[in-house]
């Protein structure tokens, strides 16, 4: 019998070591408590979550993913009328950071939150738009450990449809009353006064629009000015050298520019599109244009060298910078149209 009483005390002991040990590793957990359990849909409800740890530096964040899809409980009774799953909608702003397009909140936002002791309350607003019994299960918690804990029990919240929280027997269905006819005034008739203050001004407003319409036709036409490609070559290759670009180390958006104003003076000069070709597509497409294949070796030195800097970011001689741009005078003087030559006598 003293054995017996041994070992029945012994077990005491070790269950209440183990009940002991129990409660204190289920000291962390997140519950969520709402403030009334039945609502109309649409309806703010404000639900405390309650968060509780023994360790708040292994708190990662509070995911509140699983309030994206909650559970109607009594969706098996009504599958026709009822959703299965809903979403919870945040109302405005909250101590958590959560809200319909971000369900997570991390450690950075409970700073300071546990200065008088290891439990915190913080309410969420909320709504729900489909009527039913629905489970709102507490977030979850996320810890740098990889620890999980024990889920709480659910919340459960009734939401009514609203005509279901009316007081339907205080509506009593009132007598029609008559028309009241008010008393005719000049704003009765102001739309037919504007209908025909807009038909006398029609001829003056056609007459104007169309008198601005064509004096902005003659004015275009009279800006149609043909330029020669040379002549806009000449000019870009002078506005150029002017900026000075390789003299100050640019020596890359240098070449880069005088290589644009050559192909665009081969565009306008022998129709081929030569901002879009390689120097060998360029040199191919030329064979087939009145140009003179002595100034090819000028212009696929020029082309090539100014690839090479912006591509390959070679660096070339300081004064071929200052030829290049010589050079490439010289090719748009020697390769410019014959006959623009005459026309500034006429």
């Amino acid at each position: 019998m003293l054995f017996n009483s041994l070992m029945i005390n012994k077990i005491k002991y070790i269950i209440l070591l183990l009940l002991i040990g129990n409660v204190t590793f289920s000291q962390t957990s997140i519950s969520v408590t709402p403030r009334k359990d039945t609502i109309l849909i649409g309806d703010h409800l404000i639900v405390d979550v309650v968060l509780s740890t023994d360790d708040v530096n292994d708190i990662e964040s509070i995911d509140f993913t699983n309030w994206k899809s909650v559970t109607n409980l009594i969706y098996e009774v009504d599958t026709i009328n009822l959703e299965k799953k809903t979403q919870v909608s945040f109302i405005g702003e909250n101590d958590w950071g959560v809200s319909d397009n971000y369900f997570s909140a991390p450690s950075g936002k409970m700073e300071g939150w546990f200065q008088n002791g290891n439990t915190v309350s913080k309410p969420i607003t909320i709504s729900i738009f489909d009527f039913g019994y629905w489970s709102i299960p507490p977030p979850i918690i996320n810890t740098k450990s990889g620890k999980r804990y024990p889920q709480i029990e659910p919340a459960k919240v009734l939401v009514f449809p609203p005509n279901l929280g009316m007081a339907q027997d205080s509506i009593t269905l009132m007598p029609i009353k008559d028309i009241i006819a008010e008393e005719t005034t000049w704003e009765d008739y102001k739309i037919w006064l504007y209908i025909l203050g807009f038909i006398l001004l029609a001829p003056l407003l056609i007459k104007l629009l169309w008198g601005s319409k064509k004096e902005e036709e003659t004015i275009i036409e009279e800006e149609e000015v043909f330029v020669p490609a040379h002549v806009k070559a000449l000019s870009s290759l002078q506005s150029l050298n002017n900026k000075e670009l390789w003299q100050s180390g640019n020596i890359k958006e240098y070449q880069s520019e005088l290589t644009v104003i050559v192909r665009r003076y081969l565009e306008d000069r022998f129709d081929v599109n030569a901002l879009e070709m390689t120097t060998d597509e360029i040199n191919r497409a030329l064979r087939n244009k009145d140009f003179d294949t002595k100034h090819s070796a000028t212009l696929q030195r020029i082309l090539t060298i100014a690839d090479l800097v912006k591509f390959a970011k070679a660096t070339p001689p300081v004064e071929i910078n200052a030829e290049f741009m010589d050079e490439a005078v010289q090719f748009v003087n020697s390769t410019k149209k014959k006959e623009v030559e005459t026309t500034g006598d006429e």
